[in-house]
């Protein structure tokens, strides 16, 4: 639908980007909680009249009346990936015809992906929540020279805010020839040289794709690459790898964090602190019993979207996502509460002989620091696949351009060794090997993702 054809919704949504650009730094936090509390009630109300919400609540013996800020949130039943999946499609929506509905996926990064419903809104907002990012991050949508590297083949939210929300509402007036868009699957080489012709200002783009375009620039390519700034979403960056694109680039890396669900969630100021976009989305921190944690403790995120109608996404853990929460503010000019750290999914979540669990966090930095050790980059991938509580196997695709370059393989996989077994404790068998290409968890042999365990995590976090 084009906004042009939809006048309330247009003036709204102008209204909202005027407010949301500075709302952040304008409002303290007393005024942000006040307009929170406002958008959750709305919320509820809504959410009253999706069924898989309205039966959840019926059964809960919540009444709306009961809900009047956003501390009675814990008084409602938390939403599981499952539920949505089982609700699909008539359980997701108001039982009322409307032809605002927009289908999205989330990634495919998993053998059953989500699917669920969106509006004109939603898909809006959150466009301008990320505008207000680069904002912050000193860029202009409509000015700066921006390269987008993302999933362009999906029905993902990120391809819907393009292809129905603001290419054909914003188009006759804007020509979008400053935002160039790269899929993430693409060569590499190819990938590099539309960047090189680009000369963006602003890149955003996969951890993955991110890293070997700064290897491409090392060895001479893009030389006109040259961003102001660089931000790495939709995975974990570890510290090295950070360090050593912004070397490489001579550009600050953030990190930012979002999700097709929940939209735009937090993002890395210059002080280092991950900012919650606390109007537009809340976050609590649960145990394996539905239990809420405090601040500086890890657990399963539950999160809550506050705006838009569609599918509601309230007190919902399918990101399956471990995070800890941030106590106090930060010395910058943003008013918000704090993201300590994404520590990765629960199902790339390792649970060693002793029941201690390893992170994803911790998995990832590994390659970096031997690396850095090492002075080498011969490593094109890298997967952990735990064949039990105490066996676990490394699979290392080496780059065959860099293998006779350096450092050898072998003190290479002596070095993944060292650390991974330091890591993993004595009481594990940990084994390097090199491989052609990793091992997949469906049949079609498509989704081959950093970690792969059987064993469960979500019954030891």
């Amino acid at each position: 639908m084009n906004l042009l054809f939809n006048p309330p919704l247009l003036i709204k949504i102008a209204k909202d980007y005027l407010s949301d650009m500075d709302r952040l730094t304008r409002y303290s936090f007393d005024k942000i909680d006040e307009y929170r509390n406002n958008a959750f009630r709305k919320l509820i109300q809504y959410a009253y009249t999706v069924p898989i919400y309205r039966d959840k609540y019926k059964k809960a013996e919540v009444k709306i009346q009961d809900i009047k800020s956003i501390e009675d949130i814990v008084k409602l039943p938390i939403v599981h990936r499952e539920d949505l999946i089982k609700s699909y499609p008539h359980g997701l929506i108001p039982p009322v015809p409307c032809r605002d509905r927009i289908l999205v996926n989330t990634s495919g990064s998993t053998r059953n992906p989500v699917k669920l419903y969106m509006d004109q809104y939603i898909l809006m907002r959150s466009l301008i929540l990320y505008v207000r990012e680069l904002k912050y991050y000193g860029m202009r949508w409509n000015k700066s020279r921006i390269s987008i590297i993302g999933n362009f083949y999906q029905q993902t939210a990120l391809t819907r805010y393009f292809a129905s929300g603001a290419e054909p509402s914003l188009k006759p007036f804007f020509s979008f020839k400053n935002i160039q868009l790269l899929n993430a699957d693409d060569d590499l080489k190819e990938m590099i040289k539309r960047l090189d012709d680009f000369k963006p200002e602003f890149i955003i783009g996969f951890p993955g794709p991110l890293r070997h375009l700064a290897l491409l620039k090392k060895e001479g390519y893009g030389k006109n690459v040259e961003p102001r700034c660089i931000v790495s979403s939709g995975g974990l960056i570890d510290r090295y790898e950070k360090k050593n694109i912004e070397k490489i680039f001579g550009a600050r890396v953030f990190d930012i964090y979002g999700s097709t669900e929940a939209g735009p969630i937090s993002f890395e100021c210059e002080k280092g602190n991950f900012h919650i976009n606390s109007d537009a989305v809340y976050l609590e921190v649960v145990n394996r019993d539905g239990e809420l944690l405090e601040k500086g403790e890890k657990g399963k995120l539950v999160i809550t979207r506050l705006y838009g109608r569609g599918t509601p996404i309230i007190r919902y853990t399918g990101m399956g996502d471990i995070i800890t929460l941030k106590e106090g503010s930060c010395s910058c000019s943003l008013q918000t509460e704090l993201l300590a750290k994404v520590h990765g999914r629960i199902k790339e979540t390792l649970v060693l002989p002793d029941k201690k669990l390893v992170l994803p966090d911790e998995l990832a930095d590994v390659p970096g620091k031997v690396m850095l050790e090492l002075k080498t980059d011969k490593i094109d991938r890298i997967q952990i696949v735990q064949r039990s509580l105490s066996k676990i196997d490394v699979l290392v695709i080496i780059n065959q351009d860099k293998r006779n370059k350096g450092a050898t393989v072998e003190k290479l996989f002596e070095g993944l060794k060292r650390e991974y077994q330091k890591l993993f404790g004595s009481k594990v068998e940990v084994d390097v090997k090199e491989v052609e290409k990793l091992e997949a968890e469906d049949e079609q042999g498509e989704i081959t993702p950093g970690v792969l365990t059987k064993i469960d995590a979500n019954n030891y976090i």
